[in-house]
């Protein structure tokens, strides 16, 4: 009797080791199916350090079921933060084999990309503030680049190792994708630039500082009609031995008549009435108001036309009769639905660009903008820098660069959006003819 019950226990020692695995794995996959992954990792754990080989017909006694703790445990490590470990579980599951003949390898390769993604983005997110910085380090080397040009210092030895370092730093960055030792390169190279870009600028005030102020020559007498100028030294004369004079009746030749002309008559600027004023300004209003509901301004432009200095008050007072009733059909326009939009970030920059264009601050809005385009590609961006460094290469001394890189600037912002045009009303006629010029190209 006691080997009958030695024998019973040998035999149930093996089916209470196995139902503890099994159980196990049974439960993690169900933790994991109801978001319990921390939990659920544990428990495929367990049955991993018991069964570590996966079986697509796994069997028990008399039940046959799919074992595959590595295919499950990858999807608890995916939803708790580890593409690393969830990719490792995964391959393991594939060297071994077994999971090719279940349902489950399908599913497999759609979870696969989705660990690389999140892997990715992890990755370009740690990378992130270095690409920022060094964005930021090759918009201020530009801004300096353009000082130096602006200086006069780009034809010095300083200045083309600048470029050198500069175009180093824009292909280093260029090239860096997540990798954040290359986006620290790019940096270092960009503040090399921009200290010798400086250099070059301070060297080149220092030389013109350093030139010699050429004085004004002093204004010559014209000589009088008849008169000989005999160009010789200034050196006192000597003085002749003094010859009495001859007492002679001299009597003077007649002298031609000379007719005087009156000046001709100035034809007396016109002034305009105060009604006529009142009516152009109510005019340019009218206009306005067209541009801020993104309405053509034909109409505005065609009762401009009608006020003339010469007109009437009868005429003034149709086209301001024409003007209130233009107003008042906009008044009666149903007003357009408001769309929400989400913010663009860099809306805020362009603007800001813009303000400082206008405001004649050239160099802080081509700053503005080097900056926005080193995070964006942006059409409005590179036009209004094309804008702003052809204004300064009209204002320069020496503006072939600036030129050329207002019309590379003109030719990417078309690139990107070919309807670009400039209003000639609001732009200056030589801009205009600028950028139709680069346009036709």
């Amino acid at each position: 009797m006691k080997r009958s019950a030695l024998l019973l226990l040998l035999v149930a020692f093996p089916a209470a080791a196995a139902e503890k695995w099994v159980e196990a794995y049974n439960r993690g996959v169900n933790q994991v199916r109801t978001s319990s992954f921390q939990a659920g990792a544990q428990s495929l754990q367990q049955a991993i350090a018991e069964v570590p080989q996966e079986n697509a017909s796994a069997r028990v006694r008399d039940q046959i079921f799919t074992y595959t703790p590595h295919f499950w445990l990858g999807i608890a490590r995916l939803n708790l933060g580890d593409p690393d470990g969830a990719l490792r579980e995964w391959r393991i599951s594939e060297e071994q084999g077994a999971i090719q003949n279940t349902p489950y390898f399908a599913q497999l390769r759609d979870l696969i990309g989705r660990a690389n993604s999140e892997k990715q983005k992890r990755a370009e997110g740690a990378a992130t503030p270095s690409k920022q910085e060094a964005n930021g380090a090759i918009g201020r080397a530009l801004s300096a680049q353009m000082d130096a040009v602006t200086a006069g210092g780009d034809r010095s030895d300083t200045y083309h190792a600048a470029q050198r370092k500069l175009s180093e730093a824009k292909d280093t960055n260029a090239k860096a994708g997540i990798d954040v030792r290359a986006y620290k390169r790019a940096s270092e190279l960009a503040e090399e630039a921009r200290g010798l870009f400086a250099a070059a600028a301070d060297e080149a005030k220092k030389q013109r500082a350093s030139r010699p102020v050429k004085p004004n020559p002093l204004p010559s007498r014209k000589p009088a009609p008849g008169e000989v100028i005999i160009p010789f030294d200034d050196l006192p004369a000597p003085k002749p031995a003094p010859v009495p004079t001859p007492v002679t009746q001299t009597v003077p030749p007649p002298q031609p008549k000379v007719e005087i002309k009156k000046p001709e008559p100035q034809p007396e600027t016109e002034t305009e009435s105060e009604a006529l004023v009142a009516a152009r300004v109510a005019v340019q209003q009218y206009r306005r108001r067209l541009l801020t509901l993104n309405l053509p301004t034909t109409e505005a432009q065609r009762l401009d036309r009608e006020l003339k200095p010469q007109s009437d008050a009868k005429t003034i007072q149709h086209v301001l009769d024409q003007v209130a009733a233009k107003e008042r059909e906009l008044d009666a326009r149903k007003p357009p639905e408001v769309i929400v939009t989400k913010p663009d970030p860099t809306r805020e920059q362009l603007e800001s660009a813009y303000r400082a264009f206008a405001a004649g601050d050239l160099a802080s809005s081509d700053r503005v903008l080097t900056q926005l385009l080193a995070t964006k590609e942006s059409a409005e961006a590179y036009l209004l820098r094309g804008c702003a460094r052809y204004t300064q290469a009209m204002l320069s001394r020496n503006g072939d660069p600036l030129l050329a890189s207002a019309t590379a600037d003109i030719q990417a912002a078309l690139r990107l959006n070919r309807s670009l045009r400039l209003d000639a009303t609001s732009w200056s006629p030589k801009l205009v003819a600028f950028f139709e010029n680069v346009k036709g190209k």
